[in-house]
């Protein structure tokens, strides 16, 4: 019975339209590298601590983004309304991205957007790149989207820079999509709609709670709760 829960509750969260963190490196105070295993299918084997204590990067001053590069990105699916302005979106994608990430990091520090000729002096700098942009087949979700058919697809590769020490402290993988969600979409697919704007909004959470040390506030009390 127990495994039977187990099964079911698998299929579900692979069901979920989401972004995950596929591959980690990380670098601690202690300045030597620390590299993760491949988490394949999502499945992480865990971090290899190799360093001074492991402690990791934390409480920046302040998070710079700079908009992912996107040159060499497989760019594909429905993207736009015609062959025309898919060079325009395919443009876009890194500045929306760069948008979705500021509301989200900015509940860690301030966090500000980066132009081309600035570079950060404090905290953390944030970028990137694109690996695929797949906006799948919004017809094909439609009609067989619970089967997977016509599911978008996201990947890219994360960067977090201590800019002081001039080190990079995170650095992983990412990759999702709109997965088996169907005609109708969910919070965190489009179902008909552009799936690659609720793509880049997952993605952008997801670096939210990658970095951040308790997002979910579990164990977060008001008031004292040990009892005598």
């Amino acid at each position: 019975m127990k495994q039977s829960i187990v099964t079911l509750l698998s299929i579900l969260l692979c069901s979920c339209a989401n972004m995950y963190v596929t591959k980690s490196d990380v670098a601690t105070p202690g300045g030597a590298a620390v590299t993760a295993t491949d988490a394949k299918d999502f499945g992480s084997k865990g971090v290899h601590m190799i360093t001074n204590c492991g402690v990791g990067a934390y409480n920046p001053a302040a998070i710079y983004i700079r908009p992912f590069c996107i040159d060499t990105a497989v760019f594909r699916g429905d993207e736009a309304d015609s062959d025309g302005e898919m060079p325009i979106r395919k443009a876009l994608a890194p500045v929306e991205l760069a948008q979705d990430l500021k509301e989200e990091l900015e509940r860690i520090a301030p966090a500000r957007i980066l132009k081309d000729h600035e570079r950060p002096r404090v905290g953390w700098l944030v970028d990137g790149y694109f690996t695929e942009v797949d906006g799948g087949s919004p017809l094909a979700r439609y009609f067989f989207g619970q089967f997977g058919a016509g599911r978008s697809f996201l990947a890219l590769h994360v960067r977090v820079t201590d800019v002081q020490r001039g080190v990079v402290v995170y650095e992983f993988d990412m990759a999702g999509g709109s997965r088996f969600q169907g005609r109708f979409g969910t919070l965190r697919a489009s179902g008909l709609g552009k799936a690659t704007h609720f793509d880049l909004r997952n993605a952008a959470e997801r670096v939210y709670w990658t970095l951040s040390t308790n997002p979910s506030r579990y164990a977060a009390r008001s008031s004292p709760a040990l009892q005598q």
